[in-house]
């Protein structure tokens, strides 16, 4: 009964979160590690944060977030139709967002427009397909992005769409030669939280994050 009497905020936040390597994703004891999870980790630890990650699938991470009180989830594309359904902290991160087809393929394509006639692929609930999609090319949704990759390796589509450093990752850990077609878009990286997490634990953590500047690999003077 004591728990129940403590204020919400005492209760350890609990950090979402997917296999999206190299930024999020379980080493082989099931850890989390990861290049935006260590900057999230150290800022916690600063703020004097107490929280509980979680690894889950991305649709099931987000959702989360967006539906459950002291929740959050990373590493998050911070969009404007996401803008007003979460408190912010960040950025962790830099995602490159790119196009890929497997190398050896005839596949010339420079822009999003030009991918018009191939199979597109991407993944449930991701930002990078989404956006893709939103410029009106149809985008097959794998399950995660490792299932996105598996399904460019078979054959099933054409080009996928992703995370440039994502799709290098986790082609090299399988092996799998692909061809760098274009980038498109550079993307901040956030730690994204339900409305319910406060505000001034949302500046604490903000206060022990790194620089704008620093996250984004700008220099002082650029």
């Amino acid at each position: 009964m004591l728990a129940l009497s403590q204020p919400l905020s005492a209760a350890p936040l609990i950090i979402n979160t997917e296999d999206y390597p190299p930024f999020n994703y379980p080493d082989e004891q099931g850890q989390i590690i990861g290049s935006a999870t260590q900057v999230l980790r150290d800022a916690l630890r600063a703020a004097d944060i107490d929280a509980e990650f979680r690894l889950l699938p991305w649709a099931r991470a987000y959702t989360a977030a967006r539906l459950r009180e002291q929740n959050c989830v990373y590493s998050t594309t911070r969009t404007a139709e996401r803008e007003a359904l979460f408190r912010w902290a960040g950025p962790l991160a830099v995602n490159e967002w790119a196009a890929f087809s497997l190398a050896g393929q005839d596949i010339k394509a420079s822009s999003i427009q030009e991918l018009a006639d191939f199979r597109v692929g991407s993944f449930r609930e991701d930002a990078v397909g989404n956006h893709v999609a939103a410029q009106g090319i149809d985008v097959l949704r794998a399950p995660n992005e490792r299932e996105n990759l598996a399904r460019l390796n078979a054959g099933l589509v054409d080009v996928i769409v992703t995370g440039k450093a994502t799709g290098e990752f986790l082609a090299n850990a399988k092996n799998v030669a692909l061809s760098h077609l274009f980038t498109f878009y550079r993307a901040p990286l956030y730690l994204a939280c339900h409305p319910s997490v406060s505000k001034d634990l949302i500046k604490r953590l903000q206060h022990h994050l790194p620089p704008l500047g620093e996250t984004l690999g700008v220099s002082r003077h650029e």
